[in-house]
């Protein structure tokens, strides 16, 4: 089993790095890595851990990036001590801080006295981000949950909506490879697009490596569709869980257990890659 899509403490999980690739050894996966969003603060922490327990550890950041919807990019391999990676990490790591400070704003015009550290108590990262504002309003008797949370408050329509810096698709593949990493499509079936295939395509050429075909809320004919694409374009594929501990009370570390030789082919291609 491999488990390539998690989140720590580092951004919007709740497991520490160390416990995350503890509970990973335990698995016994072949491979994991965990992928923060807009951040590799984990990093660290994660490969002394992986070493420690004597597994494979990828290093890896997931990018939200510029589209109609939600568009991810997952990268992996990256060298977390390349300056221009972090100096970018560093720039998006202080828009998400102004978001949530626009956030808070619109969110005391309609009555609701949410602070900095309100939010901050929430977070044991140094990245902050929606969720842990949807924990403080949880937290203050606001939202009964995260779904009124974000649908009340925080999603697009919302009172307290504010759209964040992202990086557009291009920019976030070159980053990843000018620190030595490979860029990964994240699940697929969220985008929204008049065709996969053309989109996919357009990211090849941009300099995509690989698609995440296997992921929990893909059906089987949802992988074997977005395998086929990957396989066509010459691309890679991945699966992970998009763990994110008690934030996400539904997944579980190396939930998707689905594999095909296309798979194991990929993963190894990567693994003799970075490891």
């Amino acid at each position: 089993m491999i488990d390539l899509h998690m989140h720590s403490t580092a951004s919007d999980g709740t497991d520490t790095p160390e416990k995350l690739i503890t509970k990973c050894a335990k698995l016994n996966l072949q491979c994991s890595s965990i992928t923060d969003h807009d951040t590799i603060d984990a990093q660290s922490q994660a490969a002394a851990t992986a070493k420690k327990y004597g597994i494979n550890y990828l290093t890896g950041v997931e990018f939200s990036v510029r589209h109609e919807g939600e568009l991810h990019i997952l990268g992996y391999g990256v060298d977390i001590t390349d300056s221009g990676f972090a100096a970018e990490l560093e720039a998006l790591r202080e828009s998400r801080l102004l978001r949530v400070d626009m956030i808070l704003a619109k969110l005391a015009k309609v009555g609701i006295p949410i602070t900095r550290e309100d939010v901050m108590r929430n977070a044991s990262g140094h990245t902050l981000g929606r969720p842990h504002v949807a924990l403080a309003l949880i937290e203050k008797g606001y939202a009964a949950d995260f779904t009124e949370a974000f649908g009340k408050y925080l999603n697009e329509g919302g009172v307290a909506y504010v759209k964040r810096r992202k990086l557009d698709p291009e920019g976030a593949i070159a980053l990843i490879r000018a620190a030595g990493g490979m860029s990964v499509l994240a699940h697929p079936k969220f985008i929204r697009t008049l065709s996969l295939e053309a989109l996919i395509e357009d990211m090849r050429r941009m300099g995509l490596n690989g698609v995440e075909a296997y992921y929990p809320a893909h059906t089987d004919a949802e992988a074997r569709r977005y395998e086929n694409i990957a396989r066509e374009k010459g691309l890679l594929v991945t699966a992970g869980s998009d763990y994110h501990g008690a934030m996400r009370m539904h997944s579980a570390i190396a939930s998707e257990k689905r594999t095909s030789e296309y798979l194991e082919e990929s993963v190894q291609k990567i693994m003799m890659k970075y490891l």
